[in-house]
């Protein structure tokens, strides 16, 4: 048996280290997949014979997860109104009800 370790950029998420896991441990020789969103880390524990180190790193760009493959974050627009994501929505406004001001913090009635 041996042990790969690959990073992983785009592996922030809990449901993301389970897709990852889903996909390595599905792969034949596979034996063990440590895989952590804290570390973009993935240690794999493989068999040699049966798969290599190039093809669980295939296997995972093929899934959306490359290993070293940066994860890409949307552009902020110029503070101009350009018809993006970030101008298509509405301010929200909101208004705080006064009954919970008075229940909170210094208010607070027992």
């Amino acid at each position: 048996m041996e042990q790969a370790t690959l990073i992983v950029p785009k592996l922030y998420a809990d449901h993301h280290v389970l897709a990852v896991r889903s996909v390595l441990l599905s792969l034949p020789g596979v034996q063990e997949v440590y895989a952590s969103s804290a570390l973009k880390r993935v240690v794999v524990t493989y068999d040699p014979d049966l798969i290599s180190a190039d093809s669980l790193a295939q296997a995972l760009r093929q899934a959306g997860y490359g290993p070293g493959e940066p994860l890409q974050l949307a552009q902020v627009p110029q503070g101009k109104e350009d018809g993006s994501f970030w101008y298509q929505f509405q301010p929200r406004v909101t208004r705080t009800n006064r009954l919970d001001i008075e229940m909170s913090g210094d208010f607070r009635k027992y």
